[in-house]
């Protein structure tokens, strides 16, 4: 496993964007399927969440990019550049892991890539186009 080390302060962000959702740790954690202490230790870098987590707080708007690049995706869009793409396959190839630690299907995987870098460009996902990321390393 990579272990992709989420930039500091990851948990005092999450924490920031529960609040920005007027949701209590309870609140948070029930709607995506935890136990409030299992919030809690996210929170406090005690622990680090799944592939499932994300995607789940990222249907309740939590802002990714923010989460794992300190970027607000509403004032500053960061470049998919080759270092960035980097950054996001580093975080997909760490948190897209079963139970087990085994990674999850391709499919999931690519999901997870393309969800990320929607939430890092600022687009949506009809309008983001993995031919462009291909160009891009192809370069």
């Amino acid at each position: 496993m990579n272990n992709y080390k989420l930039q500091e302060g990851f948990g005092e962000r999450l924490k920031l964007e529960r609040k920005r959702l007027s949701l209590s740790q309870a609140q948070f954690a029930e709607k995506v399927g935890l136990k409030r202490i299992t919030q809690h230790m996210y929170e406090k870098e005690q622990n680090y969440p799944n592939y499932r987590y994300f995607r789940d707080i990222s249907d309740l708007g939590v802002d990714l990019s923010y989460l794992f690049f300190n970027k607000k995706a509403d004032t500053q869009r960061l470049e998919l550049s080759l270092s960035t793409l980097k950054d996001i396959f580093s975080i997909v190839d760490d948190k897209c892991r079963d139970e087990s630690g085994n990674p999850l299907t391709f499919e999931k995987r690519v999901e997870f890539f393309i969800l990320l870098c929607v939430s890092i460009s600022g687009r949506s996902e009809e309008t983001f186009e993995i031919d462009n990321i291909v160009t891009l390393l192809s370069r």
